[in-house]
Parts: structure tokens; sequence; C-alpha cells
């Protein structure tokens, strides 16, 4: 099974820690790109180079898989991942980080790409993601993609002081 695999203009690999954290750091540093799932904005390069470690280790494990995707340059336009892979549900839940550059076009291209990937690939029949309860940019794109809106899970997280909770989406294989 090939990991790494093209989607129409963009390029879908998985990480190599050492050549890939300075560009992942240069993502993951901006807070508005990962405010949406909630977290804390990289703050030093090393925590590059720490995620890039678990991401590995959970990709050993089965747990996880998280994809660079880049233009025909090079250039990394996002990070887009499978994760808490339910294997007897055949489940998994999708995660984005976008550059500025990103945008629906980007994102019809590199998510069929993702799905046939998960649904056929691997056999899975559920994919799902949870963002911000109000984080409007991603939910928008989730329905320009088609995704189903579920609901929201109340209070699902403590952050900053805070309970988020979590808007559902879904694509199912036969969706």
């Amino acid at each position: 099974m090939n990991w790494n695999f093209p989607a129409g203009d963009f390029t879908l690999r998985l990480p190599v820690t050492d050549q890939d954290a300075s560009a992942l750091y240069a993502l993951m540093s901006r807070q508005d790109v990962v405010d949406h799932i909630p977290r804390q904005a990289m703050s030093v390069d090393a925590q590059a180079m720490d995620e890039l470690r678990r991401v590995a280790m959970r990709f050993e494990t089965r747990e996880a898989a998280f994809w660079l995707v880049e233009n025909g340059a090079g250039e990394l336009r996002a990070r887009i991942g499978i994760q808490r892979i339910n294997w007897m549900l055949r489940a998994a839940q999708l995660q984005w980080e976008l550059a500025d550059s990103s945008d629906l076009a980007m994102l019809q291209q590199v998510l069929p790409a993702v799905e046939h990937f998960v649904f056929s690939e691997l056999g899975l029949h559920r994919l799902e993601m949870r963002v911000c309860e109000g984080a409007t940019a991603h939910e928008d794109l989730l329905t320009a993609l088609a995704f189903t809106r579920e609901g929201v899970l109340p209070a699902q997280q403590e952050y900053e002081g805070e309970m988020i909770s979590y808007s559902l989406w879904s694509r199912l294989s036969t969706d």
C-alpha cells in the first residue's frame, strides 16, 4: 500500500522528521491555523520535531496518518490527516491545518484523494471532522465539500479556561 499519492495539482506525502520540521513549524506556529481544533500554536521550532515524532509513532501503531500537502513547487500548503482510527467501527476523524494559500479549490482536489484512500484502500466506512463550534471558515469549507453536519457535541474539551463545543461533520463511504 502506497501511503504517498498525487491529488490533482498536489502531492500528499507522509512527513519525514529531519527535513519537514521547519515547514511544519512555519505552518503551525500561527494561532489562526490551529484555532479550529483547538490547540496552542507552536512557539519554538523544537515542537515541530516533537510533533513529527508523535505522528510517526501513531502511524506505526496504525492509529493515525498525517500527510503534508505540497504544490508542484514543493511548498507546504496544508497538513491533512486521519486520526483516532477505529478499525472495528471502520471510522476515523479528519483533521487539517491550512496555510493562507489553501482554499476550496485545493481541498476539492485533495480531499477526494484522501477519501478514496480512506474508503477504498483502508476499508473504512465513516470519516468525520470535529471543529470548534463557530469556526465558520472551516464549517463553510466542509459544507462546500458536501460533508453532512450532524450536530453539536457540547462541552467536549476545556481550552484556556472555557468549555469548547464541537460541530460534528461526516462523510460516509456511501455518500
